[in-house]
């Protein structure tokens, strides 16, 4: 995976994240933050950080994907890829 091209992917579409995540996720300034427990999700304007009840498991940047709780690591790279495709189906939003 390109992880650098992930991250630049996802700050590009984050307006739309916000739209369809809606009812899992809040601005906290100029972060987006997604609750998906005991995972937290903040994109930020530089970095996507993924903390695990609290602390830093991950950091997403230009740099490419860096993982601190190896335990995490799958759920992280699964948050990753979904986000750069919003019409993935666990995030798609619902058509009635």
């Amino acid at each position: 995976m390109d992880w650098q091209r992930a991250f630049r992917r996802i700050l590009e579409i984050r307006p739309a994240l916000k739209m369809i995540m809606k009812d899992r996720c809040f601005e906290r300034g100029n972060c987006l933050v997604i609750l998906d427990n005991p995972l937290e999700i903040e994109l930020h304007d530089r970095e996507v950080r993924f903390l695990v009840n609290g602390e830093l498991a991950g950091i997403l940047s230009e740099n490419g994907l860096d993982i601190f709780e190896d335990e995490a690591r799958k759920e992280i790279e699964y948050w990753c890829i979904a986000l750069t495709s919003p019409g993935f189906r666990r995030f798609a939003i619902k058509r009635k």
